[in-house]
């Protein structure tokens, strides 16, 4: 898989995905959120949780993927990080973000419910351990 795979998804993240910040609805919290974490991997080699077998920087991606788990109930995809040895395996779990939350039905539905939380500041059980790097 490779980053331009995922341009199947470019008019859909362009419509929802807000200019700036989070947005003010689920759907652009959702749109943000994947995003995030598809741009950081292919630009910057981020991951969501360093404390299994993936390494990498992680900055504020931990968040991401805990407000996903949270609020749109992402963790059944998002609990494969622990099962993660190699690249391949991190950009199957994105992959399947992005196929379940970024697409019109899904996100039709959320479009008019207003934004839960943040997803700048969400806690859980995804972590990244700053001794790791």
């Amino acid at each position: 898989m490779t980053w331009e795979s995922f341009d199947k998804f470019n008019e859909i993240v362009s419509e929802y995905m807000p200019e700036y910040g989070e947005g003010e609805t689920l759907a652009s919290q959702t749109v943000t959120a994947v995003n995030k974490l598809i741009y950081k991997w292919y630009n910057d080699g981020d991951v969501y949780d360093n404390t299994y077998f993936m390494t990498g920087w992680a900055n504020d991606l931990s968040s991401y993927a805990n407000w996903l788990s949270k609020y749109v109930d992402a963790g059944s995809i998002l609990d494969d990080i622990q099962n993660c040895l190699l690249d391949d395996d991190y950009e199957e779990i994105l992959w399947k973000l992005a196929e379940k939350y970024l697409n019109r039905e899904y996100l039709g539905k959320l479009s008019n419910k207003q934004k839960q939380g943040t997803i700048y500041k969400c806690v859980g059980k995804y972590e990244w351990d700053n001794n790791e790097t």
